[in-house]
């Protein structure tokens, strides 16, 4: 029995890496990437949590199931830093970003010559990006939005922590502006060092379920937007290659899947919640009172966004929970160059770039002719093509709106999400608390 237990004992885990043994071969990188996609995946992420949380507060998403303490409170701007639901969100970002700092420290020790070691920390650089993004997006900036003088940051952590000790040490947050920094620099990177397409897994599916070129360049265009760097924006997003016929083609990426520029994967063995959640099973979530209004008269957006029984034919597979989750779709760079343009000059052509998605959403053209108006238009595009996506809370805040087009919500300090108390509480304060929460 003695030697049977000690034998168990000692049996390294077939799943899992000892941070003493590290990565020492390709192979061992390549399951590490997978682990940071694996990662994004998570439930309480972009498997379900976050785009969720981020509706839920913007009102597209109404809540009418039983987490009423958690999302419930959170669709009622009534989010407090004991809401579990954010605590994990926060959290499984962190695991995330971790993640990607391991790979790139011990991929710097790998020297075999077939091993793609730009291209994988490109990838790895480009996730931690789009992390720190999401971070910004929910807990940093100013209440009138990003990019602010004094915007306020999250703690920055570009190493990993492998034992505790000084890894695990608390560390205060960095300003907005140093994570801006952090997440320029691993964009560029990324974008130097990432092919413009890549094999998609599986190879079948039409868009590419890894980070590319493409998806890298739209993110950083994306970043440029919300920190309200227009001329930057609309640089980035032209470097992104036109889709041929884009224009004329049928709306709906979970029907056709044809301007899906970065997706995430998920199958049958390994599930969002989508679906299940909306209405396979629990039935939690349902388009937001004003969802369908908002639709103008022939938007063929509207039975998919809002579909009968008050559903949303995007995400659909409750048996399977295969409905791939979009993180960058080719719409959103048209609709970042026509807000470029728009917003620095060039209200002509910002125009052509708007028709384009109302073309292709049976929409005549707009008959917005100030730049106000267009920009409005712009706006309204955003929101009813990204409906349940995760966008449409972060552009109120980037354009200072949220009072406006929200007008119940008078107090502008929940315009930042409150950090989990478990981070204020447990680092005694080095980990500060967002204002008045």
């Amino acid at each position: 029995m003695v030697g049977s237990c000690d034998k168990a004992v000692n049996v390294e885990p077939s799943n899992s890496v000892s941070s003493d043994t590290g990565f020492t071969t390709k192979e061992d990188a390549a399951a590490g990437l997978l682990g940071c996609y694996d990662a994004l995946q998570s439930a309480d992420y972009d498997g379900l949590a976050f785009p969720t949380i981020v509706d839920l507060i913007s009102g597209d998403i109404r809540f009418l199931g039983t987490f009423t303490t958690t999302y419930g409170v959170i669709g009622q701007n009534l989010a407090a830093p004991d809401n579990i639901q954010i605590g994990n969100t926060w959290n499984a970002i962190y695991v995330a970003i971790n993640r990607t700092n391991y790979l790139l420290q011990q991929s710097d020790k790998i020297s075999d010559p077939a091993f793609p070691k730009a291209t994988t920390q490109a990838q790895a650089r480009a996730l931690r990006a789009l992390h720190y993004m999401n971070l910004l997006a929910l807990w940093g900036g100013t209440t009138q939005g990003y990019g602010y003088a004094g915007g306020l940051g999250v703690p920055l952590r570009l190493t990993p922590t492998t034992a505790i000790g000084p890894e695990t040490a608390a560390i205060p947050r960095a300003s907005e502006a140093e994570v801006a920094a952090a997440i320029r620099a691993d964009l560029d990177f990324a974008i130097a060092n990432l092919p413009t397409t890549t094999t998609a897994i599986p190879s079948t599916t039409a868009a590419a379920n890894v980070v590319t070129r493409n998806a890298a360049l739209a993110l950083r265009a994306r970043f440029e937007l919300r920190m309200r760097q227009y001329a930057d924006a609309l640089s980035f997003a032209r470097m992104v290659p036109t889709v041929a016929n884009f224009g004329s083609t049928t709306p709906g990426y979970s029907v056709t899947l044809n301007d899906a520029i970065w997706q995430l994967y998920f199958s049958t063995t390994d599930k969002n919640q989508y679906a299940f959640y909306w209405f396979g099973g629990r039935n939690e979530f349902d388009p937001g009172l004003t969802m369908a209004a908002a639709h103008p008269t022939g938007d063929r957006r509207l039975p998919i966004n809002v579909a009968t029984g008050g559903q949303t034919l995007k995400y659909q597979r409750s048996s399977t929970g295969d409905d791939p989750f979009p993180v960058v779709r080719y719409s959103e760079v048209v609709l970042t160059i026509a807000e470029g343009l728009a917003q620095t000059g060039d209200l002509a052509n910002a125009i052509v770039q708007l028709n384009l998605i109302r073309s292709r959403n049976g929409l005549p053209a707009t008959t917005a002719t100030t730049t106000s108006a267009v920009l409005a238009d712009i706006l309204l595009q955003r929101r009813l093509e990204f409906a349940y996506e995760g966008m449409y809370w972060f552009d109120l805040r980037r354009t200072n709106t949220v009072q406006t087009a929200l007008p119940t919500y008078t107090q502008t300090y929940r315009n930042l999400f409150p950090i989990p108390f478990r981070e204020v509480s447990t680092t005694n304060g080095v980990i500060a608390q967002n204002p008045l929460y």
